[in-house]
């Protein structure tokens, strides 16, 4: 019975060494995987100052502190100015107004068999006469008086055509001729205005003539000085010339106007 007894404290006391040893082995708990995770441990600057133990939170998140970027705006280039060449205005040719105006362009026309020249004298050519009363009707269209015929300014115009037919040449003046105001008074007429209507023109004599004062009558201002000339109210006289030029197949005008 005692041994019983005694058996029995043997096993309470290696029971109790036994419990005694489970629960010192609980005391140092490790990690499941083996190693240490102090990556999310955040110390506690508190915890440092007073000494006391820092509190470890695990899987603690960082925080992140927000930076001011201040973005500094892209400069805005400065777009490159090209200089333009200003274009070189085209001159404008001065036009140089004479005495007596130019004469009209003439339209082409087929050249005919010229006939042997006319002109000068006393007698009224078919052509000088065709255009004669066809400047007294423009001149009674407009209310005005006929001119009268002027054998002398006939000549003054022979004269012009002859010298414009040698040079093949439409002027008022050539080299080495009198201005049309000296060439009416060679002829003898001393006048106080005068004027001038030149042309040239193809084929038959008294067509072309026809239309190329038909053609000054027909001019519109400002570039109609040879309708003023045909309804002038200073000249009162008027000497018409045609040639038939043979050398060149052209025909030649000359209307010399005078008043005195």
């Amino acid at each position: 019975m005692k041994r019983l007894q005694s058996l029995k404290w043997v096993l309470s006391a290696i029971f109790c060494m036994l419990l005694l040893t489970a629960c010192g082995a609980q005391g140092t708990p490790t990690d499941a995987t083996g190693k240490g995770d102090t990556s999310n441990l955040v110390p506690s600057p508190t915890a440092q100052k007073t000494g006391k133990t820092p509190t470890v939170a695990r899987n603690a998140k960082p925080t992140a502190t927000p930076v001011d970027i201040s973005m500094k705006p892209k400069p805005t280039p400065t777009p490159k100015v090209v200089p333009t060449v200003a274009p070189t205005p085209t001159p404008v040719p001065v036009i140089v107004p004479t005495q007596a105006p130019p004469a009209p362009t003439a339209p082409a026309m087929v050249p005919a068999q010229p006939p042997a020249s006319t002109g000068g004298g006393n007698s009224m050519q078919p052509a000088a006469q065709a255009v004669f009363t066809l400047i007294n009707q423009e001149r009674a269209s407009m209310g005005l008086g006929p001119l009268t015929w002027s054998a002398q300014l006939v000549q003054s115009a022979h004269n012009h055509n002859q010298t414009m037919a040698a040079a093949n040449q439409l002027s008022h003046q050539l080299p080495g001729e009198p201005y049309f105001g000296d060439r009416e008074r060679q002829a003898g007429v001393n006048w106080v205005a005068g004027a001038e209507n030149i042309g040239v023109g193809y084929g038959d004599p008294t067509t072309a003539s026809v239309g190329l004062n038909k053609a000054m009558f027909g001019e519109q201002p400002p570039d109609d000085g040879h309708r003023r000339n045909i309804l002038s109210t200073s000249c009162t006289m008027i000497g018409i010339d045609v040639l038939v030029d043979t050398a060149h197949s052209r025909i030649w005008l000359t209307e010399d106007f005078a008043g005195v």
